[in-house]
């Protein structure tokens, strides 16, 4: 399935419509994780089941991109809700804090902490320092990383112990015999 045109299809579909009425929400149509800006040019209005299905779409087309996965899991959901039960609480929850207003406390402590922060707090140099950011050149997030041989035991032993036996476990017990 080509998810980059079912993508693209969906945010045409915003760009060129008024704000739909009713409940809506705003995407980033360049992921900020993927360096997309805050800019009018970069935001559509979309309805919370586009708004959830894009982000569905986002991590089929760069699953190896940590932000859009955090994008998705920080709407409240897996990647296998169904996208009209989610609209309907997302409208549900937003109708529920319709009218909603922080107490002047809670307003000093936020600008306090916004603050305390900084404006640098989301820069790519606070972000990782010297180092380069963990996607770069990366194929996935494990890349490179090697298990101890007594981990390596302990992992195959309980796979065994469940029933799942990996191939080069059945491999080496087939030699054995």
């Amino acid at each position: 399935m080509n998810y980059t045109k079912l993508y693209d299809a969906v945010i045409a579909k915003a760009v060129f419509r008024k704000k739909p009425e009713g409940y809506c929400e705003k995407h980033h149509i360049v992921p900020r994780c993927m360096g997309g800006a805050n800019g009018k040019d970069n935001l559509v209005y979309l309805t919370a089941k586009e708004h959830f299905i894009c982000h569905k779409f986002l991590v089929r087309m760069y699953p190896s991109v940590r932000g859009n996965w955090y994008a998705l899991i920080a709407m409240g959901r897996l990647p296998e809700f169904k996208a009209k039960v989610f609209a309907s609480e997302r409208a549900k929850a937003a109708s529920a804090r319709k009218g909603f207003k922080y107490s002047d406390e809670s307003k000093v402590k936020m600008s306090f902490s916004a603050k305390r922060r900084g404006s640098q707090v989301n820069s790519v140099a606070t972000r990782f320092g010297n180092k380069p950011p963990w996607n770069k050149g990366l194929k996935n997030w494990r890349q490179g990383y090697v298990h101890s041989d007594e981990t390596r035991d302990k992992i195959s032993s309980g796979n065994i112990r469940a029933g799942n036996i990996p191939p080069w476990v059945r491999k080496q017990q087939e030699s054995a015999q």
